[in-house]
This record gives structure tokens, C-alpha cells and sequence, in this order.
């Protein structure tokens, strides 16, 4: 079954000659050889072919976004601080802690042709997000949450850019799509045992495409496996390493991929 993109990427305004489908989102940017969500990590992502970045997003004191996966920043960075305690001035003036702001990201990713595959962690991040967006004509984007609640502020908002929910595993995705308002089902399987590929099945991925929804699928770094999922009718992949994704074979053509 040939599964054509190209309604799609007319409706949200998404380039129509960019790079291969399913397109290679790089998690948190090239995560897997720097440290994430960076903007090292996604210059470097973007350089290794990935066309698009997954990155997170947290509210400083002041309501600045800013794009950290934790408010927390022990892990990432040694420092026992919250970005929710903080303003982003005193953020920015932390020895050895890079936190870019939402704005700086979106700014390198129209220098590097990149899109910008934005979850939402801090709530009343989206509406911030989606308006510097819009101000900057930015079209290659998507936003997207684990929380429905978030990405459904955003549908009734009317928000014209495809909005993601992200799935766990045991959840029903197309019920949580449904809960969302979501035009993305992206499954977060990467935990679901040896063969997590095995989940998305024809009956699955029907149900999604009759309801007018894409797929994007979890952070996927075993190459084979990474084999198998690319030759799926899906948007994208997320992967820690996009160098690995883009030196493999996969597909048919830029907005088709067989089934």
C-alpha cells in the first residue's frame, strides 16, 4: 500500500522537497554524540541529515521557553537548580549550563533548513511556542505532548500546525489521539521488548490514516530494527543518532513509502 504524504505537507505548509520520508527527527538533536538538546546537539544533527529535531520544553520563572528535557538540571548539567526557580537571566548567567531558548533553536533551524518536532513538557509552554511561531513564519514545525490536555488547549486555541501526541506503550493510540484533537499519533515504544516494530500493525496504522492522522515512531538506535521500521508508512522517525539513520537504505521516494 502506497501511502502519500503530500496532502499533508500542503495543509500545514511543510517544504515539499525536503529530504527523505520517514523523515529523521533527532532526538533531543544528535543526543547520542552531544549533549541534548544543545545547540551543538542540533546543529550537529542537522549537519548528520536529520531534517528535523525532537526538543522539550520548560518555563522559566519569568515565562521564558526554554529547551531542556528536565526542570531539573542535575541531570544533564551537575547542578542541583530548577529552570522553574529561575529567571532566564539567571539561567543564562549559570557556569557550564546550556539552555537555549526556544527562540534560539527556532532561529537554527531556519538557518539550517531544519524543523522543529517540539514537545511540550512545562504546561503553558505550547501557547507561547506556537505564537513566537507564528510571528516568525516559521511553518516546519509540530507540537506535541504525552499530556492531552496540552495539545488539546492548542486544537481548541486553533492552532494550524500539526499537533502530536505522544503515546505509551499500553495506551490505545488512536483513543489518545482522539482525547487530544492530535493530527499525530507519535508511539513511544522504544521500551516495548525485543521487537517494538511488531506493535505497529497494519490494523493499527488503518484505523490512524482513516481518521486523517499521520505516525511518527519512538527513539530508535538498533539497527536493525531501525531496518525494519523504516520501509513503514510512517512521518518520521526519532532517533539519537541520524547519522545512523541516513546512512541506511529505505524507501521509494520522498512522499511515498510502500507497505
Amino acid at each position: 500500500m502506497q501511502r502519500d504524504f503530500t496532502s499533508f505537507f500542503e495543509r500545514f505548509g511543510w517544504p515539499k522537497d525536503k529530504g527523505t520520508l520517514p523523515f529523521c527527527i533527532g532526538h533531543r538533536g544528535a543526543s547520542g554524540h552531544a549533549r541534548e538538546n544543545t545547540l551543538a546537539a542540533f546543529r550537529l544533527a542537522a549537519e548528520l541529515g536529520a531534517e528535523m529535531w525532537e526538543l522539550d520544553t520548560q518555563l522559566t520563572k519569568d515565562g521564558v521557553v526554554v529547551v531542556s528535557h528536565d526542570d531539573h538540571l542535575q541531570r544533564v548539567f551537575g547542578v542541583d537548580k530548577r529552570i522553574s526557580q529561575m529567571t532566564a537571566t539567571e539561567l543564562a548567567a549559570l557556569d557550564g549550563v546550556d539552555v537555549p531558548a526556544i527562540e534560539e533553536v527556532a532561529a537554527l533551524g531556519s538557518e539550517t533548513g531544519t524543523g522543529l518536532y517540539i514537545e511540550l513538557k512545562a504546561p503553558g509552554s505550547g501557547l507561547r511556542c506556537w505564537q513566537h511561531l507564528m510571528e516568525k513564519g516559521e511553518r516546519f514545525a509540530c507540537l506535541g505532548s504525552f499530556d492531552t490536555a496540552q495539545v488539546r488547549e492548542l486544537r481548541e486555541a486553533g492552532c494550524d500546525y500539526p499537533l502530536s501526541v505522544l503515546v505509551r506503550v499500553g495506551d490505545n493510540p488512536n483513543a489518545v489521539g482522539d482525547e487530544a484533537g492530535a493530527d499525530i499519533l507519535h508511539l513511544c515504544w522504544e521500551r516495548a521488548g525485543e521487537r517494538p516494530q511488531d506493535l505497529v500493525t497494519p490494523a493499527l496504522m488503518d484505523r490512524a490514516f482513516s481518521a486523517g492522522r499521520e505516525i511518527v515512531l519512538w527513539h530508535e538506535e538498533r539497527r536493525p530494527i531501525l531496518d525494519e521500521i523504516m520501509k513503514l508508512p510512517v512521518l518520521g522517525i526519532c532517533t539519537d543518532l541520524p547519522d545512523m539513520m541516513r546512512t541506511m537504505s529505505g524507501g521509494e521516494g520522498k512522499f511515498g513509502r510502500q507497505r
